[in-house]
């Protein structure tokens, strides 16, 4: 008698080519563009789809005239896991196309920036490479720049403001993100009815707090430290108490968050960054850099980009 058990490999029926083409719909390229990253026809990719609603059995995209029109609550639910699969297959080959990282490295990541899947990221480096031993600290961007001497950290990811030059010039950096910054409270208030501006923000040395700080001095107005706190998450959930207005990167805004901009009176912020600093010349350095610098961002890292028009489309 056959075994019906599922396959611990999954159903074999769903392609690497029904998820590309799923993705690249999901993230609002027609079905034209899709197929020109594809190097498949518009009918081909429009199969595609079609399949993979077939053997998921629902609707995962609200289609009308031929044109996308959004995700449907499946095809929320399925595209992070999608997205996941082509990720995890493009590291894999990417990873096997080139030596084994060896050695010992120190990794300083930010623990006062949102970085999605930054940990996962650095976990899967280690599996794909095993006789490579990571270490990884966390603190305030402000304290790992300091820590690249003293503890002798190898890479090290931080957050600061636009323009960002390295102290050291023989750091190497990769930017890995940019996105605005924004005054963001509870409720909407207008700058003008604020005597002080009561602020939740990170201790000193935040370039959260240097900008806005200094965006209040130059509007002639003075703000205080109304609730400080180095955790990132404790600042959002002040916000979200009204405990006063923070100032958070577009990533860290939480559904409650009131965004406070000219409409208000508030002053301009600028852009923040994140930034790698690749502080030696080791070769496993090197390469753990390039390997995060695909792999921070799960927004744009299922693109060709990242090599998936390398990876073989048979089934799972």
């Amino acid at each position: 008698m056959f075994d019906c058990k599922p396959s611990p490999l999954g159903d074999r029926r769903v392609t690497l080519e029904h998820l590309r083409a799923f993705v690249l719909l999901a993230e609002g390229k027609g079905f034209q563009q899709a197929g020109l990253q594809l190097y498949r026809s518009q009918s081909a990719v429009t199969q595609s789809l079609k399949r993979l609603e077939e053997i998921l059995d629902c609707k995962l995209l609200e289609r009308r005239q031929g044109h996308i029109m959004g995700l449907t609550a499946d095809g929320e639910r399925f595209l992070p896991s999608a997205k996941e699969i082509l990720i995890r297959t493009s590291e894999a080959v990417s990873a096997m196309k080139q030596p084994e990282m060896s050695g010992r490295l120190l990794v300083g990541v930010p623990d006062d920036f949102k970085v999605v899947d930054l940990h996962s990221a650095i976990s899967r480096c280690a599996e794909l490479n095993r006789n490579l031993r990571l270490e990884v600290v966390s603190a305030l961007s402000s304290e790992l720049i300091s820590q690249i001497d003293s503890s002798g950290l190898d890479l090290v990811i931080l957050k600061c403001l636009e323009h960002f030059v390295p102290s050291d010039n023989r750091w190497k950096t990769h930017p890995l993100r940019r996105e605005p910054l924004y005054w963001v409270a509870a409720q909407r208030c207008a700058f003008d009815s604020l005597s002080e501006v009561p602020l939740v923000i990170f201790p000193d040395g935040c370039c959260y707090r240097n900008a806005a700080l200094a965006a209040l001095d130059k509007a002639g107005k003075h703000g205080y430290g109304a609730y400080v706190s180095a955790s990132y998450e404790n600042i959002r959930a002040a916000v979200s108490a009204g405990l006063g207005i923070g100032v958070l990167p577009e990533s860290a805004l939480a559904k409650d968050h009131a965004v406070l901009g000219e409409k208000e009176g508030f002053p301009e912020l600028p852009m923040v960054e994140l930034v790698m600093i690749q502080a030696t010349h080791k070769y496993a350095t090197r390469k753990l850099a390039e390997f995060l610098s695909h792999s921070t961002d799960i927004g744009s890292r299922y693109s060709n980009e990242c090599g998936f028009g390398d990876v073989s489309s048979e089934a799972l």
